[in-house]
């Protein structure tokens, strides 16, 4: 399947899985099977359709590409989970609602790692109710990701535990899922509020912003939840350089001065910080979303450099999808392609599959091993100028060479094998 905007859609194209709606317009608006024409192209795009998975003859080894299970699964978490919030009024939520969420989280951590090179963020539904929930199960399957790949560096950053219990992803996903638990009882300004937009849009935080770690914290205080998974929810603004927060003292009985820094830092607050910042840039302004390179470029500005971990950073940048797997691109000499693999090294130059999109010569289109396949790290007479209907070609970035830090991992290492302590 392939991955088109709907500004890209032509009549006669067949929908590979089905499209929903949302805003004013809720629910499933196309089949799969359903075959395109004028008319719904029109109603798409005059709807608030974004984009759609259609079926092409030269894509069908991407056909896991859309995860529509998977994104299914998360949409419906999110509104379970903002129901069981809402019900409980703010109260603290409870062990047993706790250990029911963390096997649906293990449920959740064993969908995703077989699908994981195809990650993307979930589309969001853009009601506001379901805002943190929709956020935070995002920077979940973000952190995931990043933990994976640095699965070697995590162990190394927790030697007091055995490497199978270091390395348990189970923790890392709940702390990630909750981590903007507390916004839930402050104002949707605090809600909508992200602190990077601080430097990236000179934004001004919310009275009662920084509140919301405590508050989440104290929610999850009763449940019996790994001490690593609920600490997620308070330290989850601290930066690497020392200027985050919250202040540690009053929260430590004096032991600890200021906020934390370093590697005083969590692994997991680490992780799931990057991922933070990450989903919040996917936002623009108005709550619309963006391309993901809009997001990378911004993660990768000089000015936020020392707020992170810098091999959690560059991990980040260099292994996340800036155009994900299946998406149709538009190259500077104005055809077409398929995104078929990503570049850790420049990850604005992946390689693409060239493609014929008119669809009234699918029936003798190339097959996949007879379509031109372009690596763009060899090609730089050409570059990505739209993505997915986006155009984005003011937002391509380059990355510098791999920092030596000490112990990172090599940018395209493989990922050891998970293992999901206390998950059995």
């Amino acid at each position: 399947m392939l991955l088109c905007g709907t500004r890209d859609l032509r009549a006669g194209m067949t929908v590979g899985i089905p499209v929903f709606r949302s805003g004013s317009f809720p629910g499933e608006f196309l089949a799969a099977g359903t075959v395109l024409d004028d008319g719904l192209i029109a109603e798409a795009q005059r709807t608030g359709v974004r984009e759609a998975w259609i079926m092409h003859p030269a894509t069908s080894d991407l056909d896991e590409a859309p995860l529509a299970g998977l994104n299914a699964t998360l949409q419906a978490m999110a509104r379970r989970l903002h129901q069981q919030f809402a019900e409980s009024s703010g109260q603290r939520m409870t062990a047993t609602e706790a250990l029911e969420t963390r096997s649906e989280i293990v449920s959740l951590v064993c969908d995703m790692m077989p699908q994981r090179r195809f990650i993307r963020p979930i589309a969001r539904s853009m009601d506001p109710k379901y805002r943190i929930f929709e956020h935070s199960l995002n920077v979940a399957m973000l952190s995931l990701f990043i933990g994976v790949e640095l699965e070697a560096y995590i162990v190394r950053e927790r030697p007091r535990l055995s490497a199978a219990e270091a390395r348990d992803m189970v923790s890392l996903v709940f702390g990630a899922v909750f981590h903007d638990a507390g916004k839930l009882a402050l104002s949707e300004q605090v809600q909508a509020h992200h602190s990077v937009y601080e430097v990236i849009r000179a934004s001004i935080a919310p009275p009662d912003y920084q509140r919301h770690t405590s508050l989440g914290y104290d929610l999850l205080r009763d449940t019996g939840i790994a001490a690593s998974a609920r600490q997620v929810t308070l330290n989850h603004h601290q930066h690497f350089d020392g200027s985050g927060w919250p202040n540690m003292a009053p929260l430590t009985n004096g032991r600890h001065r200021g906020p934390q820094r370093g590697r005083d830092i969590h692994v997991f607050n680490r992780i799931v910080a990057v991922a933070d910042a990450l989903d919040a840039l996917m936002i623009d302004e108005a709550g619309n979303p963006r391309p993901a390179i809009a997001a990378m470029r911004d993660l990768s500005d000089e000015r936020l450099e020392p707020w992170f971990d810098p091999i959690v950073r560059e991990v980040a940048l260099r292994r996340l999808p800036v155009f994900p797997i299946g998406s149709l691109v538009r190259t500077s000499d104005g055809r077409y392609g398929a995104v078929v693999r990503r570049n850790s090294l420049q990850p604005c130059r992946p390689t693409v599959r060239m493609l014929d999109m008119d669809c009234r010569h699918w029936d003798i289109h190339p097959t996949i091993d007879q379509c031109e396949v372009v690596d763009l790290a060899y090609r730089h007479d050409l570059h990505v100028v739209r993505c997915a209907g986006e155009h984005v070609e003011h937002y391509l970035f380059e990355l510098a060479q791999p920092k030596p830090h000490s112990g990172a991992i090599e940018a395209d290492g493989p990922a050891s094998t998970l293992t999901l302590a206390e998950a059995g």
